[in-house]
């Protein structure tokens, strides 16, 4: 085989938003080391560069050329490519289409020595690397994953979209130049350095262009320049005598804004110290990107950290500019802060009915009354006191008609639960205003107060109801409304039992949708749409099952069974189901199971009445005894359900070992079929184990 030759790959563009960066770059990674792999160029030591102007792939070495070689197409098995003899239509057809004749092929087994398939060895000649990347590039650009294609026209014959406009293209194999086009920029030698560089451009070394950047203000590896970030956060910090609050969401964020990151130290003024620490933080976080800090004792602190792109020959310059606009923005939520409290929550409940929670659905006011109603009707099972549940569902939107909030959007709930404090209200209802919003991810912790649960529970179900009622069910790729989020954060809050929701999923959909009918904005869910929702969540339930603890299978399983349950009760089922299924005896009971629920789908309609004179084998007749035994002694408790329910595993077996089902006796069959649908009946009650 050929020499081998380092390889470069840069796409040089204009900044790239945060988080769109490493999803591309990693693409483009998978996408070009299966090309080469499967050409047989066998790449070494494959890199991914990531800043926000480029994503830069480098091998040390990869094969010029792939020598000539020998390609084995398989076809269709013997017994249909030929007939008494006679090749098929569809030998013929798989023989065209591989542009050979079925005289090409002969007949071949796979090496398992069961079945042989029609087999042509055809001879290849070996490509050039450079030639395959050239044809294959374009191509893989235009497949890169991104929020939005831009179109840009400053250049003729600009037909290419991508994510930001190309500036320029590296493509190099050793010193040979990978000859493509993309969005009207031809493949060369030249890249670009940080933008405050002196030596702009140059021709990057296809040896080591992490150096060659690095050398220019630019840390490639995005790794590197992420620990490089929290490196100087820590020092900043311990420099300042203050504690970081951390932020592992920013911190990726200003990781993909910086190509040459210095943390610049700052400090706002004290007087805006008396503000609630979320509000500056929010402000430093979401406006600035900046990052905030305590002194010692865990008190707000007026230091905070900048992430700027440059080392700036004067710091002090650049934390003046950064100081001078957290000041202004600070100022405009102090006023705000202190104006909002002078209308309380309750007066401001009227104003929700001017804003519009969705076209066809209402206002914002005709939401709060059905959250209202769904806390006040279902009170007792979702383990609330009822007074203080319905006032905090009655306020917990009232801060979205504050300047704050409408400042600060992020802030909703929080300032809620702060101007329900200054009013009056209870600790209770302040503390589940202020956090009905959560979980908003399925990482997210859950709210602590029981009323924010029994709210978020509400609100979820309500808002998923009325989209699909819209027909505004998320796609594939496409989710504008933030449902799939919050059927999570749903299923979260029914699933956690430290503080149980007694109610099961179909109850709180049915509950919700009796608040549509019954308020101002009648709309009238169907149980087609109920339905299609409980499969919707249910998909999320399944999605998110290793959160719980539980496998994906067993959680299936347990939403299976014929006794419908609450979600808490299902995780607790699902945990026991989980560890059962990886245990012999586990796998065994699934195998029956499944034996049992393919024959009874076969048999159609089986009636459980049975007939004890028509048990005429002895293994039957042993089955029907366990059977009975556990009817009548069946517990309560999940555990011993289990435990009980693997008793059967052994006259299952004999049962399957020395009885046929399908006999020719109609009466014996049929008898033996209720014995099977009584057994499976029995396992319903816990789980579907079948579908372990």
């Amino acid at each position: 085989m050929s020499d081998m030759q380092p390889l470069l790959i840069e796409i040089g563009v204009e900044e790239i938003p945060a988080g769109a960066a490493l999803g591309m770059g990693n693409e483009l990674l998978i996408k070009l080391d299966q090309l080469l792999n499967d050409g047989g160029f066998a790449p070494e030591n494959l890199r991914l560069g990531i800043t926000p102007r480029r994503l830069l792939i480098h091998a040390t070495g990869c094969y010029l050329t792939r020598p000539d070689y020998n390609e084995e197409i398989w076809g269709p098995p013997e017994n249909v490519a030929f007939k008494e003899g006679e090749p098929t239509k569809a030998a013929e057809g798989f023989a065209r289409k591989s542009g050979l004749k079925v005289s090409d092929f002969e007949l071949a087994d796979k090496g398992d020595g069961k079945v042989k398939y029609i087999r042509a060895v055809v001879p290849r000649k070996g490509l050039k690397a450079v030639d395959v990347l050239a044809k294959a590039m374009p191509g893989i650009l235009r497949r890169l994953p991104s929020p939005k294609q831009m179109q840009w026209q400053d250049g003729d014959n600009r037909k290419d979209g991508f994510i930001r406009p190309i500036r320029w293209i590296v493509a190099r194999l050793g010193d040979e130049v990978i000859p493509f086009e993309f969005a009207g920029i031809q493949a060369g030698k030249i890249s670009c350095a940080h933008r405050m560089c002196a030596d702009a451009k140059g021709e990057i070394s296809v040896d080591d262009p992490f150096g060659w950047l690095k050398e220019r203000m630019v840390v490639a590896n995005r790794e590197q320049r992420k620990a490089s970030i929290v490196e100087g956060l820590g020092k900043a910090a311990s420099a300042a005598g203050v504690v970081l609050v951390e932020d592992d969401e920013l911190v990726e964020e200003v990781t993909d804004l910086t190509e040459w990151p210095h943390v610049i130290t700052g400090h706002y003024l004290d007087a805006f110290l008396k503000l609630p620490i979320e509000v500056s933080r929010i402000e430093l976080k979401h406006h600035q990107r900046c990052f905030s800090t305590k002194d010692n004792a865990g008190n707000p602190s007026n230091v905070f950290f900048a992430v700027a792109n440059i080392k700036s020959k004067d710091p002090a310059a650049v934390a003046h500019g950064n100081e001078r606009v957290v000041n202004a923005r600070l100022a405009d939520a102090m006023f705000f802060f202190e104006r909002d409290p002078k209308e309380t929550l309750e007066a401001r409940v009227e104003k929700l009915s001017e804003i519009v929670f969705q076209d066809g659905l209402g206002m914002v006011g005709d939401q709060v009354r059905r959250l209202r109603g769904f806390v006040l009707d279902n009170a007792e099972k979702l383990g609330v006191d009822a007074n203080a549940a319905q006032r905090a569902a009655y306020l917990c939107k009232s801060d979205l008609t504050t300047g704050l909030v409408g400042e600060f959007p992020e802030l909703q709930g929080y300032m809620g639960g702060i101007y329900a404090g200054v009013d009056g209200e209870s600790g209770e209802v302040s503390q589940a205003i202020a956090e009905h919003y959560a979980p908003t991810g399925a990482d997210d912790a859950l709210p602590e107060s029981a009323i924010a649960r029994a709210i978020g529970v509400a609100e979820r179900a309500d808002k998923l109801l009325g989209y699909f009622h819209l027909g505004r069910i998320p796609t594939a790729t496409t989710d504008p409304f933030g449902l799939r989020r919050a059927a999570i954060g749903l299923v979260r809050l029914l699933s956690d039992e430290k503080m149980p929701i007694n109610m099961t999923l179909p109850q709180v959909l049915e509950e919700a949708g009796k608040q549509w009918s019954q308020q101002r904005v009648t709309i009238t869910t169907s149980d087609e749409t109920r339905q299609a929702v409980f499969e919707f969540i249910r998909g999320r339930y399944l999605g998110i099952s290793k959160v719980f603890g539980v496998s994906r299978a067993a959680l299936d399983a347990v939403m299976e069974a014929r006794v419908r349950m609450p979600l808490y009760q299902h995780v607790a089922v699902g945990r026991l189901l989980t560890g059962f299924a990886d245990s012999e005896i586990g796998r065994a009971v699934a195998a029956a199971n499944k034996r049992i629920a393919n024959i009874l789908k076969k048999a159609g309609d089986v009636s459980d009445e049975m007939n004890e004179a028509l048990l005429v084998e002895r293994a039957e007749r042993a089955l029907f005894d366990a059977l009975k035994h556990v009817e009548s002694s069946f517990p309560e408790k999940p555990d011993e359900q289990l435990s009980m329910l693997a008793s059967l595993r052994e006259p299952i077996d004999t049962f399957f070992d020395e009885v046929m089902v399908m006999t020719d006796d109609e009466a014996v069959r049929n008898n033996r079929l209720a014995l099977l649908s009584r057994l499976r009946t029995l396992f319903l009650n816990l789980a579907d184990v079948s579908r372990l």
